[in-house]
């Protein structure tokens, strides 16, 4: 059986733990090649980094972002399929193993989650018997790798802090409830390793304590020299865990020399700053200082001692942590899946996290034991076939005493169906209404459209002269005709003829009118054509494809 493996995906490290191995740890750098299979991490930490090829950085922030990453050859990529890819190579370095759990960030939202989720699918060569991998919380992959150290609580709150190069995620569980996470994790981007080395770089630069008499190193550095500086910022950082005192080369000169409690004291504000988000969270969630069992420190900064003494005296609470806090949430996943796979369901912690900010809880019957997600199509024990009599009607009840056998039944006599259940009837009243429709449609059409009688008769001023009497004041009769009026023009005596003519000529001007529309969906084609010639002359783009995809070239 082969050992379990266990992934975890940081913004700096990408571990891959193995049970029954040593977990390798790698940068969360990708380098692709066109003749051979990717590789992850720095050449100075991966041997297999002999010759050039494309390398691909700054993935892991982008897993869910629909905007592709633009590699140095135009080629692009999401960051899901490289960080699917990296993922896959770092398996490879330890030797794979079955069954496969990935630990991704806490903070992660279920779209980003997803994203990789279904990048599986895409590039299945993590899935073994085509089966994804089981994504988990890191939260709680660290705390099952926390709970084999000593002094773990049984009751209480734990307040696990995972301090990552991008930020320290918060995270607080229930250790009474096996490890129920309480309310959501809570990200702090403040305090970080990636801002600690700058921290550094900056008082380098500026030339630490003696920068009245010292050389400015910040004038001296060249551009390009500046990534080596915070490479060997980090690496001071790390040194002085353990160390009093340490050496950062300036690559200008004499090395600058930095003390522990010169690297204590710059970062002694944002420390405080963070220590008091921690008290925040607790008391948001209604959690007092004496309900804190213990505070869980993992992630490359649990190894700075000032961390772990402040945290302490704050909270007042005891610090938990493991010999290498950075392989914690690697080594946690390997271990329930080591749980799960011997036990042959999933665990507490070890089913499928769809919200990553919660940790996954299983509820389970003595009938209907939980699958994760994932399981479901893994190849279990066969059915066992039923042995219980056979079951002819009522669904499983067994038969009355009192019934007679099942032969001595007849069936019924079947009774008349009612009208509705009548096929040829319904079929007939409904034609027949719909005739009667249609023809009461009809009717009421051809009523609306019967033409009126056309009004030829034109009214004719009268022709015959009229004779008008007036009578004046002083009694005289005036007698005077008034002559007829003149005949209308020729035009006029012709209007009730004119009228009745004038139709056609109004279907005439209706049929120019209709001609309109045509001279206006000649224009719309001519102007949809527009695109396509300026189409013809748009620069091809290269597609999104994923690593190890033979390129499409224009």
């Amino acid at each position: 059986m082969s050992e379990s493996l266990g992934l975890s995906i940081g913004v700096a490290n990408l571990v891959g733990a193995r049970a029954g191995s040593a977990p390798v740890r790698r940068s969360s750098v990708l380098t692709l090649f066109d003749d051979r299979a990717s590789e992850v991490g720095l050449p100075e930490e991966n041997p297999n980094l002999t010759q050039p090829g494309l390398v691909m950085r700054g993935f892991v922030e982008r897993v869910g972002d629909r905007s592709p990453l633009v590699a140095a050859d135009g080629t692009k990529y999401l960051g899901e399929a490289l960080t699917v890819d990296a993922l896959e190579a770092i398996a490879r370095t330890v030797g794979y193993g079955s069954p496969v759990t990935i630990a991704v960030p806490a903070y992660w939202s279920e779209g980003q989650t997803t994203a990789l989720r279904n990048e599986f699918f895409a590039q299945p060569g993590l899935s073994a018997n085509g089966v994804p991998p089981v994504l988990i919380s890191d939260s709680t992959a660290a705390l099952a790798a926390l709970r084999a150290q000593p002094g773990f609580p049984t009751q209480g709150c734990i307040a696990l802090c995972d301090f990552g190069a991008g930020g320290t995620s918060i995270t607080l569980a229930d250790a009474g409830s096996n490890g129920q996470q309480i309310g959501s994790t809570v990200r702090y981007p403040d305090f970080s390793g990636e801002a600690i080395d700058e921290l550094v770089a900056n008082y380098v630069r500026s030339g630490g304590q003696d920068a009245a008499t010292s050389t400015d190193v910040g004038a001296t550095l060249r551009t390009g020299a500046v990534a080596r500086l915070l490479g060997e910022c980090q690496r001071a950082k790390e040194q002085l865990s353990t160390a009093a005192q340490t050496a950062i080369a300036t690559g200008s000169g004499a090395d600058f020399r930095l003390s522990r409690t010169e690297f204590e004291q710059l970062i002694a504000q944002p420390l405080d700053r963070f220590l008091a988000t921690v008290e925040d969270l607790l008391q948001r969630n209604g959690i007092p200082r004496a309900n804190l069992a213990a505070v869980a420190t993992v992630g490359g900064g649990a190894g700075i001692p000032l961390v772990g003494r402040r945290l302490s005296e704050r909270l007042q609470a005891p610090i938990i942590t493991t010999p290498e806090p950075t392989l914690s949430a690697a080594n946690g996943a390997a271990a329930l899946g080591s749980q799960g796979s011997a036990a042959g369901a999933a665990t507490a912690a070890g089913a499928v996290v769809e919200t990553p900010t919660e940790l996954v809880t299983t509820v389970t019957t003595e009938a209907a034991p939980a699958l994760a997600w994932s399981q479901d199509a893994a190849g279990g024990e066969e059915p066992v076939p039923y042995t219980g009599p056979e079951h002819t009607r009522g669904y499983g009840q067994e038969p009355a005493a009192s019934q007679p056998a099942v032969e001595d039944h007849f069936p019924a006599e079947p009774g008349p169906l009612p009208w509705y259940k009548r096929t040829a009837l319904v079929v007939t009243v409904a034609a027949a209404a719909a005739a009667v429709l249609v023809a009461v449609s009809l009717a009421l059409t051809m009523g609306n459209n019967k033409p009126g009688p056309a009004n030829t008769t034109t009214e004719t001023p009268s022709q015959t002269p009229e004779t008008v009497t007036t009578t004046l004041p002083n009694g005289s009769v005036v007698t005077s005709v008034v002559p007829a009026p003149p005949p209308p023009p020729s035009s006029n005596t012709t209007q009730s003829p004119s009228s009745t003519t004038t139709s056609p000529s109004t279907t005439t001007t209706t049929t120019t009118t209709t001609s309109k529309p045509s001279t206006t969906t000649t224009t719309q084609q001519s102007t949809t054509t527009s695109p396509s010639t300026s189409t013809q002359h748009t620069l091809p783009t290269l597609p999104t494809r994923r690593p190890n995809e033979p390129p499409v070239r224009p």
